[in-house]
């Protein structure tokens, strides 16, 4: 029988799938590298384009928050002025009363009475003044009680002065207010 030596044919047969397996690994290396690269440069293009977006966002909402504050301040505005127009419209419907309370003032003083100062609050006015006699004073609140602008005198004090004949008072009294149609409803 004839003996062929078959390990030369199979250590080149090896050698050549070795060869190829070597050069299938950094084949498949190389692509991976590939891959890995383009993938890193895509991911850092979308990293890059989100940063975009976000650096759009900030700005939109920093001209978003600047319109807020406008808006805020506009709002402010708004309402200072709203409260001055309602204070001025409350002047305007106020002013024939001051005159009918002036008015009143003057019809209901006595004579003998002299008012030193007139102090209006809201509704409360107080009446300061000088007076011949007591009497005088009463007749100044009767005539208060029977007025229709003014109502509920108080008097808190008559004092004599040193040497005078004439002694201060102090009369509290409140204003009537007419419902104006506003108020009604």
């Amino acid at each position: 029988m004839t003996r062929i030596n078959l390990l030369p044919w199979r250590d080149e047969l090896r050698k050549q799938r070795q060869e190829q397996f070597i050069i299938s690994i950094a084949g498949v290396a190389l692509v991976a590298v590939v891959i890995l690269f383009a993938m890193q440069i895509y991911l850092d293009g979308r990293i890059e384009e989100l940063q975009d977006k976000k650096r759009i966002v900030l700005a939109k909402t920093a001209e978003l928050n600047l319109i807020t504050a406008k808006i805020r301040d506009i709002q402010a505005q708004n309402v200072i002025l709203q409260n001055k127009r309602e204070a001025i419209q409350a002047l305007q419907k106020s002013r024939p009363e001051i005159v009918h309370f002036v008015d009143e003032i003057a019809k209901v003083t006595p004579e003998g009475v002299f008012l030193t100062q007139i102090k209006q609050t809201d509704d409360q006015v107080i009446l300061n003044g000088k007076t011949q006699s007591n009497a005088r004073v009463s007749a100044f609140m009767r005539n208060v009680e029977s007025s229709h602008w003014l109502v509920d005198p108080v008097l808190n004090i008559i004092q004599g002065t040193n040497g005078s004949k004439l002694s201060d008072f102090t009369l509290y009294a409140k204003q009537w207010k007419s419902k104006t149609e506003d108020e009604v409803e």
